[in-house]
Protein backbone atom coordinates (compact mmCIF):
# COMPACT_ATOMS: atom_id res chain seq x y z
CA UNK A 1 0.00 0.00 0.00
CA UNK A 2 1.53 3.67 -1.12
CA UNK A 3 2.78 5.55 1.65
CA UNK A 4 0.23 8.96 0.01
CA UNK A 5 -3.47 7.70 -1.29
CA UNK A 6 -4.59 9.62 -4.24
CA UNK A 7 -8.40 10.74 -4.57
CA UNK A 8 -9.72 11.51 -7.53
CA UNK A 9 -12.79 14.05 -6.92
CA UNK A 10 -14.38 15.66 -9.69
CA UNK A 11 -11.78 14.78 -12.33
CA UNK A 12 -8.92 16.16 -10.02
CA UNK A 13 -5.96 14.50 -8.52
CA UNK A 14 -5.59 15.68 -5.02
CA UNK A 15 -3.75 13.96 -2.51
CA UNK A 16 -4.32 12.97 0.69
CA UNK A 17 -2.28 15.10 3.57
CA UNK A 18 0.25 13.54 5.18
CA UNK A 19 -0.64 13.69 8.41
CA UNK A 20 -2.95 10.98 7.98
CA UNK A 21 -1.63 7.83 9.98
CA UNK A 22 -0.14 5.00 8.42
CA UNK A 23 -3.19 2.25 10.26
CA UNK A 24 -5.73 4.47 8.27
CA UNK A 25 -4.08 3.94 4.80
CA UNK A 26 -3.82 -0.19 5.40
CA UNK A 27 -6.33 -2.29 4.01
CA UNK A 28 -9.31 -3.12 5.98
CA UNK A 29 -8.05 -5.99 8.02
CA UNK A 30 -10.33 -9.12 7.45
CA UNK A 31 -13.46 -9.95 9.22
CA UNK A 32 -12.52 -12.59 12.13
CA UNK A 33 -13.26 -16.14 11.12
CA UNK A 34 -13.40 -19.50 13.13
CA UNK A 35 -11.10 -22.13 11.93
CA UNK A 36 -10.48 -25.53 12.92
CA UNK A 37 -12.17 -26.87 16.41
CA UNK A 38 -11.54 -30.13 17.56
CA UNK A 39 -11.95 -32.32 20.60
CA UNK A 40 -9.21 -32.38 23.27
CA UNK A 41 -9.19 -34.44 26.47
CA UNK A 42 -11.60 -34.32 29.37
CA UNK A 43 -12.85 -31.82 31.64
CA UNK A 44 -11.50 -28.73 29.43
CA UNK A 45 -10.90 -25.55 31.51
CA UNK A 46 -8.68 -23.30 30.20
CA UNK A 47 -6.04 -22.62 27.93
CA UNK A 48 -2.67 -20.78 26.97
CA UNK A 49 -0.49 -20.10 23.80
CA UNK A 50 3.54 -19.20 23.45
CA UNK A 51 4.19 -16.30 21.86
CA UNK A 52 7.52 -17.51 20.77
CA UNK A 53 6.67 -21.22 19.61
CA UNK A 54 3.29 -20.78 18.88
CA UNK A 55 2.12 -24.12 20.83
CA UNK A 56 -0.95 -24.06 22.93
CA UNK A 57 -1.57 -25.79 26.57
CA UNK A 58 -4.38 -26.62 27.68
CA UNK A 59 -5.63 -27.89 31.11
CA UNK A 60 -8.50 -31.27 30.75
CA UNK A 61 -8.84 -31.77 34.70
CA UNK A 62 -10.16 -35.30 33.89
CA UNK A 63 -12.96 -36.94 36.46
CA UNK A 64 -13.27 -38.25 39.27
CA UNK A 65 -13.25 -41.79 40.43
CA UNK A 66 -10.50 -44.66 39.84
CA UNK A 67 -11.90 -45.68 36.18
CA UNK A 68 -12.56 -41.59 35.43
CA UNK A 69 -9.80 -40.07 32.70
CA UNK A 70 -6.68 -38.48 34.18
CA UNK A 71 -5.62 -35.13 34.45
CA UNK A 72 -3.92 -33.66 31.71
CA UNK A 73 -2.16 -30.40 29.81
CA UNK A 74 -2.47 -31.23 26.37
CA UNK A 75 0.07 -29.34 23.73
CA UNK A 76 -1.21 -28.74 20.66
CA UNK A 77 0.06 -27.27 17.60
CA UNK A 78 -1.15 -23.49 17.56
CA UNK A 79 -1.99 -24.01 13.76
CA UNK A 80 -3.85 -27.54 13.42
CA UNK A 81 -4.69 -28.01 17.16
CA UNK A 82 -3.18 -31.55 16.68
CA UNK A 83 -1.74 -32.93 19.54
CA UNK A 84 1.82 -32.89 20.20
CA UNK A 85 2.30 -34.44 23.13
CA UNK A 86 0.48 -34.97 26.71
CA UNK A 87 0.99 -33.83 30.01
CA UNK A 88 -0.04 -36.00 33.26
CA UNK A 89 0.30 -34.18 36.23
CA UNK A 90 -0.61 -35.37 39.84
CA UNK A 91 -3.03 -32.65 40.48
CA UNK A 92 -6.12 -31.89 38.44
CA UNK A 93 -5.23 -28.81 36.76
CA UNK A 94 -7.79 -25.48 36.01
CA UNK A 95 -6.13 -22.01 35.29
CA UNK A 96 -3.02 -21.99 33.49
CA UNK A 97 -0.43 -19.15 32.75
CA UNK A 98 2.75 -19.38 30.95
CA UNK A 99 6.17 -17.71 31.61
CA UNK A 100 7.32 -17.89 27.79
CA UNK A 101 10.95 -16.93 28.54
CA UNK A 102 11.61 -19.54 31.33
CA UNK A 103 9.05 -22.28 29.28
CA UNK A 104 7.53 -22.68 33.06
CA UNK A 105 3.26 -23.48 33.22
CA UNK A 106 1.74 -22.36 35.96
CA UNK A 107 -1.59 -24.06 36.70
CA UNK A 108 -3.89 -23.53 39.62
CA UNK A 109 -5.58 -27.28 40.60
CA UNK A 110 -8.92 -25.73 42.23
CA UNK A 111 -9.46 -29.16 43.52
CA UNK A 112 -6.79 -29.67 45.89
CA UNK A 113 -5.75 -26.07 46.66
CA UNK A 114 -2.36 -26.12 45.47
CA UNK A 115 -0.68 -24.11 42.70
CA UNK A 116 2.02 -26.03 40.63
CA UNK A 117 4.47 -24.97 38.48
CA UNK A 118 5.86 -27.48 35.53
CA UNK A 119 8.96 -27.32 33.65
CA UNK A 120 8.23 -27.26 29.94
CA UNK A 121 11.10 -29.38 29.13
CA UNK A 122 11.05 -31.82 31.16
CA UNK A 123 7.02 -32.04 31.66
CA UNK A 124 7.43 -32.35 35.22
CA UNK A 125 6.62 -30.38 38.04
CA UNK A 126 8.91 -28.62 39.79
CA UNK A 127 7.42 -26.74 42.52
CA UNK A 128 4.11 -26.84 44.28
CA UNK A 129 2.26 -23.82 46.38
CA UNK A 130 -0.15 -24.25 49.32
CA UNK A 131 -1.08 -22.19 52.14
CA UNK A 132 -2.92 -22.99 55.30
CA UNK A 133 -6.43 -24.62 54.84
CA UNK A 134 -7.30 -25.95 51.20
CA UNK A 135 -8.28 -22.55 48.88
CA UNK A 136 -10.35 -22.08 45.90
CA UNK A 137 -7.70 -20.79 43.46
CA UNK A 138 -8.50 -19.99 40.28
CA UNK A 139 -6.75 -17.75 37.83
CA UNK A 140 -3.50 -16.99 37.43
CA UNK A 141 -1.30 -14.08 35.89
CA UNK A 142 2.29 -14.44 34.96
CA UNK A 143 5.22 -11.47 35.07
CA UNK A 144 7.43 -12.62 32.97
CA UNK A 145 10.57 -10.13 33.80
CA UNK A 146 9.76 -10.65 37.63
CA UNK A 147 10.15 -14.17 37.01
CA UNK A 148 6.45 -14.46 39.65
CA UNK A 149 2.84 -15.86 39.01
CA UNK A 150 -0.03 -14.15 41.10
CA UNK A 151 -3.18 -16.41 41.51
CA UNK A 152 -6.34 -15.48 42.76
CA UNK A 153 -8.17 -17.09 46.00
CA UNK A 154 -12.16 -17.02 45.72
CA UNK A 155 -13.37 -16.65 49.06
CA UNK A 156 -16.47 -16.53 50.50
CA UNK A 157 -19.67 -18.46 50.59
CA UNK A 158 -19.36 -21.85 51.19
CA UNK A 159 -15.06 -21.42 50.75
CA UNK A 160 -13.98 -20.74 54.38
CA UNK A 161 -10.71 -19.01 53.24
CA UNK A 162 -11.02 -15.55 52.46
CA UNK A 163 -10.00 -14.06 49.17
CA UNK A 164 -6.38 -13.32 48.46
CA UNK A 165 -4.03 -13.08 46.09
CA UNK A 166 -0.94 -15.58 45.98
CA UNK A 167 2.39 -14.17 44.81
CA UNK A 168 4.37 -17.14 43.48
CA UNK A 169 8.53 -17.60 42.81
CA UNK A 170 8.81 -18.62 39.05
CA UNK A 171 12.48 -19.94 40.46
CA UNK A 172 11.00 -22.47 43.26
CA UNK A 173 6.98 -22.83 42.92
CA UNK A 174 6.99 -22.06 45.64
CA UNK A 175 4.58 -19.13 47.76
CA UNK A 176 6.66 -16.11 48.13
CA UNK A 177 3.96 -13.76 49.94
CA UNK A 178 0.35 -13.29 50.44
CA UNK A 179 -1.87 -10.28 49.08
CA UNK A 180 -4.63 -9.88 51.60
CA UNK A 181 -4.97 -6.19 52.62
CA UNK A 182 -8.04 -5.21 51.10
CA UNK A 183 -8.79 -8.40 49.33
CA UNK A 184 -10.59 -10.36 51.95
CA UNK A 185 -14.20 -9.58 50.69
CA UNK A 186 -15.80 -9.93 47.42
CA UNK A 187 -14.84 -12.86 45.85
CA UNK A 188 -11.84 -12.58 44.12
CA UNK A 189 -11.47 -13.91 40.58
CA UNK A 190 -10.07 -12.36 37.90
CA UNK A 191 -6.88 -10.99 37.54
CA UNK A 192 -4.88 -8.70 34.98
CA UNK A 193 -1.29 -7.66 35.52
CA UNK A 194 -0.05 -4.23 34.73
CA UNK A 195 3.56 -4.80 34.81
CA UNK A 196 4.69 -0.85 34.17
CA UNK A 197 2.50 -0.03 36.49
CA UNK A 198 3.55 -2.46 39.01
CA UNK A 199 -0.20 -3.02 39.25
CA UNK A 200 -2.75 -5.75 39.56
CA UNK A 201 -6.29 -5.43 38.85
CA UNK A 202 -8.60 -8.37 39.81
CA UNK A 203 -12.60 -8.87 39.53
CA UNK A 204 -14.56 -9.07 42.83
CA UNK A 205 -17.54 -11.46 41.66
CA UNK A 206 -19.74 -10.92 44.51
CA UNK A 207 -19.96 -7.07 44.39
CA UNK A 208 -19.32 -6.12 41.09
CA UNK A 209 -16.38 -4.46 41.95
CA UNK A 210 -12.87 -3.86 40.48
CA UNK A 211 -9.70 -4.50 43.14
CA UNK A 212 -6.83 -2.12 42.01
CA UNK A 213 -3.58 -3.75 44.01
CA UNK A 214 -0.44 -1.83 44.54
CA UNK A 215 2.22 -4.55 43.90
CA UNK A 216 4.88 -2.88 45.92
CA UNK A 217 2.60 -2.32 49.20
CA UNK A 218 1.33 -5.06 48.56
CA UNK A 219 -2.17 -4.20 49.41
CA UNK A 220 -5.56 -3.03 47.58
CA UNK A 221 -5.85 0.54 47.06
CA UNK A 222 -8.57 1.09 45.34
CA UNK A 223 -12.19 -0.28 44.18
CA UNK A 224 -14.94 0.79 41.78
CA UNK A 225 -17.91 -0.44 39.92
CA UNK A 226 -17.14 -2.92 37.26
CA UNK A 227 -20.09 -1.74 34.92
CA UNK A 228 -22.16 -4.79 35.67
CA UNK A 229 -23.38 -7.69 36.97
CA UNK A 230 -21.29 -10.50 37.80
CA UNK A 231 -17.62 -9.69 37.25
CA UNK A 232 -15.82 -12.33 36.70
CA UNK A 233 -12.74 -11.84 34.00
CA UNK A 234 -11.13 -8.80 32.97
CA UNK A 235 -8.16 -7.56 30.65
CA UNK A 236 -6.18 -4.92 30.02
CA UNK A 237 -5.27 -2.46 27.24
CA UNK A 238 -1.99 -1.05 28.70
CA UNK A 239 -1.37 1.93 26.31
CA UNK A 240 -5.14 2.42 26.01
CA UNK A 241 -5.41 2.48 29.96
CA UNK A 242 -8.14 0.42 29.52
CA UNK A 243 -10.07 -2.09 31.07
CA UNK A 244 -12.15 -4.75 29.82
CA UNK A 245 -14.90 -6.69 32.04
CA UNK A 246 -16.58 -9.61 31.51
CA UNK A 247 -19.82 -9.46 33.42
CA UNK A 248 -21.62 -12.96 33.35
CA UNK A 249 -24.56 -12.17 34.47
CA UNK A 250 -25.24 -9.04 32.35
CA UNK A 251 -23.74 -11.05 29.41
CA UNK A 252 -21.38 -8.60 28.36
CA UNK A 253 -18.65 -6.39 28.65
CA UNK A 254 -17.42 -3.14 30.62
CA UNK A 255 -15.15 -0.80 28.96
CA UNK A 256 -13.82 1.13 31.82
CA UNK A 257 -10.92 3.95 32.85
CA UNK A 258 -8.09 1.91 34.24
CA UNK A 259 -7.41 5.05 35.95
CA UNK A 260 -10.43 6.72 36.64
CA UNK A 261 -12.77 3.55 37.18
CA UNK A 262 -15.37 5.38 34.81
CA UNK A 263 -17.71 3.63 32.32
CA UNK A 264 -16.33 4.55 28.85
CA UNK A 265 -19.08 1.64 26.92
CA UNK A 266 -20.64 -1.01 27.72
CA UNK A 267 -21.37 -3.96 25.08
CA UNK A 268 -23.54 -7.07 25.25
CA UNK A 269 -22.02 -10.27 23.05
CA UNK A 270 -23.92 -12.69 24.61
CA UNK A 271 -25.28 -14.94 27.83
CA UNK A 272 -23.11 -15.60 30.36
CA UNK A 273 -19.73 -13.82 29.45
CA UNK A 274 -17.02 -15.42 30.85
CA UNK A 275 -13.64 -14.86 29.60
CA UNK A 276 -11.98 -12.03 27.72
CA UNK A 277 -8.77 -11.18 26.17
CA UNK A 278 -7.40 -8.20 24.52
CA UNK A 279 -5.05 -8.68 21.20
CA UNK A 280 -3.19 -4.79 20.77
CA UNK A 281 -1.53 -5.57 17.83
CA UNK A 282 -4.80 -5.82 15.88
CA UNK A 283 -6.56 -3.96 18.40
CA UNK A 284 -9.40 -6.64 18.93
CA UNK A 285 -11.50 -7.66 21.76
CA UNK A 286 -12.38 -11.74 22.15
CA UNK A 287 -15.23 -12.09 24.71
CA UNK A 288 -16.25 -16.33 25.17
CA UNK A 289 -20.04 -16.32 26.07
CA UNK A 290 -20.51 -19.64 28.14
CA UNK A 291 -24.02 -19.51 28.42
CA UNK A 292 -24.93 -18.53 24.42
CA UNK A 293 -22.41 -20.87 23.03
CA UNK A 294 -20.86 -18.16 21.33
CA UNK A 295 -17.60 -16.24 21.30
CA UNK A 296 -17.39 -12.48 19.89
CA UNK A 297 -14.95 -10.17 18.38
CA UNK A 298 -15.15 -6.67 19.28
CA UNK A 299 -13.44 -3.93 16.98
CA UNK A 300 -10.90 -2.13 20.00
CA UNK A 301 -11.74 1.56 19.07
CA UNK A 302 -15.27 1.42 17.96
CA UNK A 303 -16.03 -1.25 20.40
CA UNK A 304 -18.29 -2.75 17.73
CA UNK A 305 -19.32 -6.21 17.21
CA UNK A 306 -17.02 -7.22 14.42
CA UNK A 307 -17.93 -11.16 14.08
CA UNK A 308 -20.10 -13.37 16.36
CA UNK A 309 -18.89 -17.30 16.30
CA UNK A 310 -20.48 -20.76 17.47
CA UNK A 311 -17.62 -22.24 19.03
CA UNK A 312 -18.74 -24.41 21.30
CA UNK A 313 -21.33 -25.54 24.15
CA UNK A 314 -19.75 -23.47 26.50
CA UNK A 315 -16.92 -21.33 25.49
CA UNK A 316 -14.92 -20.63 28.82
CA UNK A 317 -11.52 -18.89 28.12
CA UNK A 318 -9.51 -17.07 25.44
CA UNK A 319 -5.92 -16.74 25.08
CA UNK A 320 -4.54 -14.93 21.97
CA UNK A 321 -1.64 -15.33 19.94
CA UNK A 322 -1.18 -11.29 18.82
CA UNK A 323 1.82 -12.25 16.66
CA UNK A 324 -0.22 -14.98 14.28
CA UNK A 325 -3.31 -13.08 14.43
CA UNK A 326 -5.29 -15.65 16.29
CA UNK A 327 -7.44 -16.48 19.14
CA UNK A 328 -7.75 -20.03 20.97
CA UNK A 329 -11.12 -20.98 22.75
CA UNK A 330 -11.89 -23.61 25.31
CA UNK A 331 -15.27 -24.81 25.17
CA UNK A 332 -16.38 -26.67 28.41
CA UNK A 333 -18.73 -30.11 27.75
CA UNK A 334 -22.81 -29.80 28.91
CA UNK A 335 -23.01 -31.72 32.40
CA UNK A 336 -25.39 -34.45 33.04
CA UNK A 337 -27.87 -34.16 36.43
CA UNK A 338 -25.92 -34.77 39.91
CA UNK A 339 -25.14 -38.38 39.90
CA UNK A 340 -25.40 -39.26 36.26
CA UNK A 341 -23.30 -40.13 33.98
CA UNK A 342 -22.85 -36.26 31.51
CA UNK A 343 -24.30 -36.75 28.01
CA UNK A 344 -22.46 -37.19 24.81
CA UNK A 345 -21.61 -33.92 24.02
CA UNK A 346 -19.36 -33.47 20.49
CA UNK A 347 -19.35 -29.48 20.99
CA UNK A 348 -17.88 -30.13 24.30
CA UNK A 349 -14.37 -30.67 25.52
CA UNK A 350 -13.22 -28.36 22.33
CA UNK A 351 -10.30 -26.21 21.21
CA UNK A 352 -11.56 -23.55 18.78
CA UNK A 353 -8.84 -21.47 16.76
CA UNK A 354 -10.33 -17.77 15.42
CA UNK A 355 -8.55 -16.05 12.61
CA UNK A 356 -8.43 -12.69 14.02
Amino acid sequence: MKRSLLIQRRGVLALAAGAASLSALRPAAAQPALGVTRQVGTGLYQVAVSASTGTVYVTAAGGRGPDAPKPQIVVLDGTTLATKSVIEPESAPFGVGLNDKTQRLFTTNTRDGSVSTIDLGTGRVVGQAKAGEKAHVREVVVDEAKNLAYASVFGGGRTPVPSAIWVIDGATGKLDHLLSEGLAEGGITGVALDAARNRLFATALMTNEIVEIDLAARKAVRRFASGGEGAVNLALDAAGRRLFVANQKTGGIAVLNADSGAVIKTVETGAGALGVRFDDMRNRIVVANRQAGTTSVLDGTSLAVLATLETGSHPNTVAINGKAGLAYVTNKRKMGRRGEAPPEDPRGDTVSLIRL
